[in-house]
């Protein structure tokens, strides 16, 4: 008997303490809509690193951008028996194209150079081969044959590298 009104005052205590658990878990499930902003916020930004990670992995395996002139001219050195016509870097763009043409395009960019060269076809076609041998990789996206005067060829290729940094280094865009 003596117990009981302590009991009693106990089982109210509790009561608070629940009413106050139930109160702060319906404000942390959302309750407070700018709470709720923050933490989706922190969870995108969080996705949005991992994705950027993801990205840059993936563009590891390409031939540096700013080196890619570089490669493209040492193979062509070693290889012997073509000669360089033209080479100019292309405009850079994103790899998604941005929503709109006023949009700034995003990461990761595309750095493509169009590469002109004349030579014999079995040296051509060894040049593409050293270039597909490379412990780099790079996105093809033409390669144009067209013969001058027998023997003579001229080939055209389109190749592209991936990179997370907009500047290209090297050559002045066209």
């Amino acid at each position: 008997l003596l117990m009981q009104p302590l009991r009693d005052v106990s089982r109210g205590l509790q009561a608070e303490i629940a009413s106050a658990g139930i109160l702060a878990a319906e404000i942390d499930d959302g309750s407070d809509p700018h709470r709720t902003a923050l933490l989706r916020a922190g969870e995108l930004q969080l996705r949005s690193e991992q994705l950027d990670s993801q990205i840059a992995g993936s563009a590891r395996g390409f031939v540096p951008a700013t080196r890619m002139i570089e490669v493209l001219h040492d193979v062509l050195r070693r290889q012997g028996g073509l000669s360089l016509v033209s080479i100019r870097n292309l405009p850079v763009r994103g790899l998604v194209a941005p929503a709109s043409q006023e949009a700034v395009p995003s990461p990761p960019y595309v750095h493509s150079i169009e590469l002109v060269i004349d030579g014999r076809y079995a040296d051509i076609q060894s040049y593409v081969h050293e270039l597909e041998n490379l412990p780099w990789k790079f996105r093809w996206s033409l390669l144009e044959l067209t013969t001058l005067q027998y023997p003579l060829n001229r080939v055209r290729l389109s190749l592209s590298t991936l990179s997370m940094d907009a500047t290209w280094l090297g050559v002045a865009s066209s």
